[in-house]
This record gives structure tokens, C-alpha cells and sequence, in this order.
């Protein structure tokens, strides 16, 4: 097979990875219409639902100078009209504005190409002003967030082909493509997908600059790289107004400006010094860029200060570093960083295969960067010419580590793009790692570096074993095949919860066919959505205009508040039925006995039975592969909470089977 034909099929590799990837993304997007569960992703779809523009093109240049500009006094004679019916401003600066502008001009293009087909029977606009309602917005957001995670896939082979072979590259990006997580991202309106694409864009194209420097001369050093800072401006500045994490991404091209520097102060050049003001000014130029386009995107962040400073450096940073204790942060209580993200985060969100050995790859990678540095003191980025060179076992050849899979006239140490990726990666996670909210979407945005590192492993091992016999190579070549097959088999189990209905649709529906008309049910509160769900009536089902009463009880302040705990005592003796939702509370408050005790009474009396009630159901949608009448399963209800309340909580349900007085209940609980 020559050259032309092994790129060809290739490519068309990567093509078929890429639809993998869009199928996984866009199957059963809208799975939990009409109710959707995200709270984030409702909030901003509420902040969507709130933008209002004028009919008339005419009037929204002044509403936009309205809007940001309240104070400045317009000339235009239809200013009072063009306020009134003019809104812009999310409200919400949790996150930043540029997927909800995003999702809503979208929307409104859409409306308006709709209006002018003469074959619609599109519904003429019957007030002044446009405006998305709040499924749309949600559609949006998913739309966007699916799209994302796709080009996240193609930036991991694009990334990985600078560290690597592309067979190595085609692995990379099919683990990427299967991984549970960015599944599960994509399948939400948040901002998870896009900081990921954003953050493997912006180390794309650093490494772009360092491949252009490289290669030529001083002279053309800005000039060929002013596409590269263009692209890494919009970058980083969209990224920032997606939301302000976005800021780490500017380390990336801080770390190639840096490594140009170190090695140009280390030749001896007549254009040293044009050299370095050209480094400076390419750092300067994505710096203002970004910073533009950030406020250009977000624009309120800067015309209304005081929420955006309230919001992310007030509640929300509050919030993330545990000074004010939400009741739906309380599972991060007594947790160790690192070993939580490892142990509650990665498994489940990467699958065991690809979170291992990316694990190992990147362990190995800091040993080879350690014992380049230290032992031949030679690293890459003082030494532009060092080569590493390792003894392998008993061998006495020297195994030459050359991971960049470039030409001859492009050939460089790739160590140097090994660095800049781990860098990234830790001055990325390790602040999110040690805050005390560690919610999974922390950690979405480097979940593709396990697969880019797993990628790596296996290559180095393919790099060790092809200095055996032909017999071992092919036991190694089935141990590959197997890894495959094991790295994409977690993201296949996960699509299961989107191929049958939601477990809370499940659940009420076994509440409507089971539970009594008139039952009194004791549930639990804070949930974006109480159980049993309103579902229409169809031929096969029973009516759901059942009179249930449903306590929605805040177990989250009983401790604190004795008149709550007398409620209980009161629903307990009334309530024919206990709904447990999910495991938000009694999964976490254990883990705070000494603070939460009569919680942590309250489940363990439920579920040994003390309090008279039964457990009658258990519905569940844990991420399955059906062969035949065999059938494998993860129950990942040990995850971080949100990585399953949000598309597959475990719903629980319990009949009372023995009367019990308010009295008897007292002395159960000791009081």
C-alpha cells in the first residue's frame, strides 16, 4: 500500500470515528422532554427565554445601545417602544453569555427563514418584539453542546498527531469519541462541551505557533503566525465568555511564547532582540484579542458589573471553595482532592480501560520529562537538539524516544509538545481538583487527555515488545484489540439510558399504575422536577389525574430546626408511601453523622424497617449491554451525584405496611 492510499484510508478512518461520535452526540438528544432535569442548563435556557429584540431591524441598534448604555439618552423618536419591548441581559452570570446569544439568535434566524417559505404554515408573530421559548432554548444549547463535543473529537486526533503516529491519533480519538462523559456533556445545554473544544483548540493552535517558528525565519515569524493568534483570540476569548474558567487556556500559548524565548536567549542570533519583541508582541496581540472578543461576547460583564462580581466572585466562588455550604454540596464534606476525582469522577466518566492507561501514560510521561531534565540534563526546551535515551531492561541498544511523527525537513524534539500538554492539563485540574465542590463537569474539559495519554501508553509499549519475537508481538496485537474493544464498551453500555424512558418517567409510571388514588406519600424536596411526572393519558395507560398528596419535606434542614423534625414525625403518620428520588441525602449524610444525626437516623430506620414501610420499588437505568439473555451492567449510583441525578437517578419507593404513632416514631428517633 503506497503512501497516497495508507492516508486515504486514514482519513476515511477518521471520517467513520467522526459520525461514530456525531451518533453517540445527537441520539435521543431531547431524552428527557418536556420536563428537563439540568439545573444549569434550565437556568440558562430561563435566561434565554428572556431576551426580547424588536420586530423592526430598525429599532435594534437603538435597543442593543439601550440595553448597554441604559443612562445615555437616545435622539430616535420610537426609543420608549424600542425599551420596553428590548431585553438582552441574561440575569444570570453563573456562566458567561456567548451560549446563550448563541442559542437565541440562532433561534430567531431560524424563525425568520421558517416565516419565508411559502410552503409553512408558520404562526404569524402576534406581538412587537422576538423572543424564544424555553424548549427551543434548551434544543439550542444541546445543538451547540452536541457540536462541540464532536470537534472535540477531531482536535484529539489533530493534537494527538503531533505527539504521536496517527494510528496511535485514529485510537485517540475513537476512545475520545466512546467516552462516557463527554456522552453524557454533550446530551446538555451547559458549558462543559464548549470549554473542552475551546481548551484542546487553544493547545491545537499554540502548537501550531511553536511548528512555524520552528521551521522559519525570524522575518516571518508574525506574519505566517497572525492566522494562529487570530483563531487563539477567538479561542480563548469565546472561551471566556462561555464562562470564566476559560481563563486557564491562555497557558498554553503562554507556555510556547515561553519555551520560544528560553531558546532564542540560548542562540547566538543578531535578531535576538527582534526575536523577543516579536514574541512579545504575538503574546500582547492574543492577549487584547481574546480580551475583546470576550467582552464582545459577553458584553454584560462589563455593562453590569455588580451581578457579574456578585455572581462569580460572590455565591458561586462561595459556593465552589466551601466558604458557604449549599445543601447540594454537602457529598464533597470529608473528601480527599485527588483521590475523590479519582475514585468517584474518572472511572465511571472515562471507564476503567482508558482511565488506567491514561493514568499510566501520563506517570510516564513525567518520568521521561524528569529524567531528561534531571539525569541528562539536557530538556528540550534548553536544548533544542537533546535527544533522550533510555536503557531498556537488559537490552544494551538505546531505545531513542522520538514521539513526534514528523518529516525529516520538520523535525524536532517532541518533548517539548509533550510538555506544553501536560502543563495545561495540571494547571487545569489541579485547582478545580482542590476545591470543594468537585462536581464531574470540573472535570470534563481534560477527560480527553486520558485518551490522548492512553494513546501514548500503548505506543510506548508497542515500542518495547516490537524487540521481540514475532509470536509476542501478535499476543501484544490481541491485548490491543482487546483494550479496543474494552475502551469503547463503557461508552456503549452508556448510551443505554438513552434508548428507554427516563427512570423518573419510569417511576411514574409504575406510581400511577400502583399507588391508590388519594395516597398521602412522603418525598423529598430540592428536586427540579417532584415525582410522579404529569404524563399525558394514552390508550394503553391509566389516567394521572390521580389526588395524591405529596410532601415535598426539606430533610435538608431538619437537624437545624426542631419545628421540622415535628413535621416529619406528622407525615410519617399519615404517609401510605415514601419516595426516595434519588441519593442526594441519605448517600451523603453519613458521611456527616456527628452534624446531620437525625437524617441519618431517619434512613437507616427506613430502610431496616423500623418505621413500618417496605420497600415495593426500585427503578433504575444503569448503563447496560444486552447480549441475548445475558445482560452487563455498571451501577454507577456510587458516582459523583451528578454524573447520575440529572439523566438516571435510582428512584425508590416504599408502602407502609404498619401503622405506627406519633409517639412510637418519637422514641425511635430517641428523642
Amino acid at each position: 500500500m503506497n503512501v497516497t492510499m495508507f492516508r486515504k484510508y486514514e482519513t476515511y478512518l477518521l471520517i467513520i470515528i467522526l459520525l461514530i461520535a456525531s451518533f453517540l452526540r445527537f441520539f435521543h438528544l431531547m431524552h428527557d422532554a418536556p420536563y428537563f432535569f439540568d439545573p444549569d442548563e434550565r437556568n440558562m435556557a430561563n435566561a434565554i427565554s428572556q431576551f426580547r429584540l424588536p420586530v423592526k431591524l430598525s429599532d435594534i441598534p437603538s435597543c442593543i445601545i439601550s440595553q448597554l448604555t441604559p443612562n445615555l439618552q437616545s435622539t430616535l423618536n420610537n426609543q420608549q417602544l424600542t425599551i420596553n419591548n428590548c431585553n438582552l441581559n441574561p440575569r444570570f452570570f453563573s456562566y458567561g453569555q456567548f451560549p446563550l446569544y448563541l442559542a437565541y439568535f440562532s433561534d430567531q434566524i431560524t424563525q425568520f427563514s421558517l416565516r419565508l417559505l411559502p410552503t409553512t404554515n408558520y404562526q404569524l408573530l402576534t406581538t412587537n418584539y422576538l423572543s424564544t421559548n424555553f424548549p427551543s432554548a434548551i434544543f439550542w444549547l444541546r445543538l451547540y453542546s452536541t457540536l462541540s463535543s464532536i470537534f472535540t473529537v477531531f482536535f484529539v486526533f489533530l493534537l494527538c498527531q503531533k505527539l504521536l503516529p496517527t494510528k496511535y491519533s485514529l485510537f485517540a480519538a475513537l476512545a475520545t469519541a466512546f467516552s462516557p462523559g463527554l456522552i453524557q456533556s454533550a446530551h446538555f445545554g451547559t458549558t462543559e462541551s464548549f470549554l473542552t473544544f475551546f481548551f484542546l483548540a487553544s493547545i491545537y493552535f499554540s502548537m501550531k505557533l511553536m511548528e512555524i517558528a520552528t521551521v522559519k525565519s525570524f522575518p516571518k515569524y508574525f506574519i505566517l503566525n497572525t492566522k494562529y493568534l487570530i483563531l487563539l483570540s477567538f479561542t480563548i476569548g469565546l472561551a471566556l465568555g462561555s464562562k470564566l474558567t476559560g481563563i486557564f487556556f491562555l497557558i498554553p500559548t503562554a507556555i510556547t511564547l515561553l519555551i520560544q524565548i528560553i531558546q532564542l536567549l540560548n542562540k547566538r542570533s543578531k535578531k535576538r532582540i527582534s526575536g523577543l519583541l516579536a514574541y512579545g508582541f504575538m503574546g500582547l496581540l492574543v492577549l487584547v484579542g481574546s480580551t475583546l472578543i470576550f467582552f464582545i461576547s459577553s458584553p454584560y460583564n462589563l455593562a453590569d458589573p455588580a451581578d457579574f462580581k456578585s455572581a462569580v466572585f460572590g455565591y458561586e466562588s462561595d459556593v465552589a471553595t466551601g466558604r458557604y455550604e449549599a445543601f447540594y454540596t454537602r457529598q464533597f464534606a470529608n473528601t480527599t482532592p485527588i483521590l475523590f476525582q479519582a475514585e468517584k469522577i474518572f472511572p465511571y466518566a472515562l471507564g476503567w480501560p482508558v482511565f488506567i492507561l491514561g493514568s499510566l501514560g501520563f506517570i510516564t510521561a513525567v518520568i521521561i520529562l524528569f529524567v531528561d531534565l534531571v539525569i541528562n540534563f539536557q530538556f528540550s526546551i534548553f536544548n533544542f537538539q537533546s535527544r533522550f535515551k533510555l536503557k531498556i531492561f537488559k537490552f544494551n541498544k538505546n531505545f531513542k524516544f522520538q514521539i513526534s511523527n514528523y518529516t525529516k525537513n520538520k523535525k524536532r524534539d517532541g518533548l517539548q509538545l509533550l510538555f506544553i500538554v501536560m502543563v495545561s492539563l495540571l494547571i487545569y485540574f489541579l485547582p478545580n481538583a482542590f476545591l470543594f465542590a468537585k462536581w464531574t463537569r470540573f472535570m470534563t474539559p481534560i477527560l480527553p487527555f486520558f485518551s490522548i495519554f492512553a494513546a501514548f501508553t500503548v505506543y510506548l509499549i508497542y515500542r518495547f515488545i516490537k524487540n521481540f519475537s514475532r509470536k509476542i508481538q501478535n499476543y501484544f496485537y490481541l491485548l490491543i484489540f482487546a483494550f479496543l474493544f474494552s475502551s469503547i464498551l463503557p461508552g456503549l453500555m452508556f448510551m443505554s439510558i438513552y434508548t428507554h424512558d427516563d427512570s423518573r418517567l419510569q417511576a411514574s409510571y409504575w406510581i400511577y399504575n400502583n399507588i391508590p388514588d388519594h395516597s398521602y406519600v412522603l418525598s423529598e424536596t430540592a428536586n427540579v422536577v417532584d415525582i410522579p411526572l404529569g404524563i399525558a393519558k394514552t390508550t394503553n395507560q391509566q389516567s394521572t389525574s390521580k389526588n395524591y398528596t405529596v410532601i415535598s419535606f426539606d430533610f435538608y434542614h431538619m437537624d437545624e430546626n426542631p419545628q421540622i423534625f415535628q413535621q416529619l414525625l406528622n407525615h410519617l403518620e399519615k404517609s401510605d408511601f415514601i419516595f426516595i428520588p434519588s441519593r442526594r441525602i441519605f448517600a451523603n449524610y453519613p458521611n456527616i453523622l456527628n452534624k446531620y444525626p437525625l437524617v441519618t437516623k431517619y434512613y437507616q430506620l427506613l430502610f431496616s424497617g423500623a418505621l413500618g414501610f417496605e420497600k415495593v420499588s426500585e427503578i433504575y437505568s444503569f448503563p447496560q449491554l444486552s447480549m441475548g439473555n445475558y445482560q452487563l451492567s455498571i451501577p454507577d449510583e456510587g458516582a459523583e451525584e451528578t454524573f447520575t441525578v440529572f439523566d438516571h437517578p435510582v428512584i425508590r419507593i416504599y408502602r407502609k405496611i404498619k401503622p405506627i404513632t406519633i409517639d412510637e416514631y418519637r422514641s425511635l428517633f430517641n428523642i
